[in-house]
This record gives structure tokens, sequence and C-alpha cells, in this order.
């Protein structure tokens, strides 16, 4: 699992949240994980690193309807960039 947000990284790698107002939130979170997954890591990535969901995110906002075939070409760009930053 990977987040963009430090905090949640955090809060889900450890168990010093607990007593936080979103306690109960990353309770649920672990337990929801620990159900699906054998076993799983939560990583910290910038932003840089996944540039392609937070276009898609901000593409899809503002679409009705969304098909594979009807994605900008820059959407493409950017999800190859992303694959093979990842590698």
């Amino acid at each position: 699992m990977e987040s963009d947000s430090l905090k949640a990284v955090r809060a889900i790698n450890s168990d010093n949240f607990d007593d936080t107002t979103v306690g109960h939130l990353v309770e649920e979170i672990k337990s929801l994980v620990s159900f699906s997954f054998l076993s799983h890591v939560c990583q910290f990535k910038g932003r840089n690193c996944n540039q392609a969901a937070h276009e898609l995110a901000v593409l899809g906002h503002s679409w009705e309807e969304r098909t594979i075939s009807s994605l900008p070409e820059s959407i493409r760009v950017t999800v190859a960039n992303d694959l093979l930053a990842s590698e």
C-alpha cells in the first residue's frame, strides 16, 4: 500500500495513533488490510511518484462517463512515465 501522506503511513505502521481523534479510522484501515492480505507494507511515496493518480482523480471528478478509450493522451503518457519511474 502506498500513500503520499506521511502521517497516514506512520499511523498505519504504528500503534501511536490509537488514542487520537482519527484512531478508530486508522484501526479500521489496519483491520481491513489484515483481513484482506496475508502480509502488507504501507510505504510513503511522494506526489512526484504518483502524479498519474492525482491527474486521473481531477479528471475523473469532472467526468460523468469514463472509459479507457476516452483517456487523453497526456494521461496515458503520465501513466507510462510513472510505471518507468517505479522500476
